[in-house]
């Protein structure tokens, strides 16, 4: 007489959660086993490497200089070794990212956008998506340094935005970005947010001199907050020049 097991309806669930999780965990192996790792010389073109690239995909670029105006349309990594230098020629803007959840890091960025740029539109790199991290550049001597329109969740952290002829970093109509870290010095002005985001331990220019009211306590950085213009956000704690 064979004996009936009774499953519960607990034991049923506890199952089907079990098959959702190893089908998920599976399905991210086959999506990590499928990235790839693309190399660019001075000889090649970055954008053509984007174009080639699949989401995930991780693009080496080597140390040169590249006369390029980028467009990231896909999820990539684009990685700089040796500080590789992105040239926009004083057009447009050097990098613009549309895909959600691109990684630009270890570029070296300038002359993007110009005088003529009457919008004031153009940028070293220019985000117009979400999920987006832009993490260890030099932006220099461009029209604006990094422009986010309409944007969320974007983390802009450790890069070096100077000496450009607008804003260094200016975010419109964006929400819930990260900007951490970063150094902003001579720009016509260093910082622009209309939105509510969150600034966190970033440099302003001079700001940290002792007659502005910055008093760092040995620690780096400045007892009085920064009040980032365009909007309600503020720096609670502005880093120090010397750190």
């Amino acid at each position: 007489m064979k004996t009936i097991r009774r499953v519960s309806r607990s034991q049923r669930r506890s199952r089907s959660l079990l098959i959702l999780m190893l089908s998920i965990f599976l399905l991210e192996a086959v999506f990590v086993a499928d990235a790839a790792t693309l190399m660019v010389g001075t000889e090649d073109s970055i954008q053509a490497a984007i174009f080639k690239a699949k989401p995930s995909d991780t693009i080496i670029v080597n140390a040169g200089v590249y006369y390029e105006h980028l467009k990231v349309d896909k999820p990539v990594h684009l990685k700089g070794i040796g500080w590789p230098v992105l040239d926009a020629t004083s057009s447009g803007s050097a990098i613009t990212i549309k895909a959600d959840g691109a990684t630009v890091e270890g570029f070296r960025i300038k002359n993007a956008g110009s005088l003529m740029d009457m919008k004031a539109s153009e940028a070293g790199i220019k985000v117009l998506s979400s999920n987006n991290r832009i993490d260890g550049n030099n932006i220099s001597n461009n029209f604006n340094g990094l422009l986010i329109q309409g944007g969320r969740n974007n983390t802009i952290a450790n890069n070096t935005v100077d000496g450009n002829l607008g804003f260094g970093i200016r975010l419109d109509r964006a929400m819930n970005n990260t900007i951490a870290n970063n150094s902003l010095d001579d720009n016509s002005q260093n910082a622009f947010d209309s939105g509510p985001n969150l600034w966190d331990n970033n440099r302003y220019g001079d700001y940290d001199l002792p007659e502005k009211g910055c008093s760092d306590r040995g620690d780096g950085i400045c007892q009085r907050s920064y009040t980032v213009p365009g909007g309600l956000n503020v720096d609670l704690g502005p880093r120090a020049k010397r750190i």
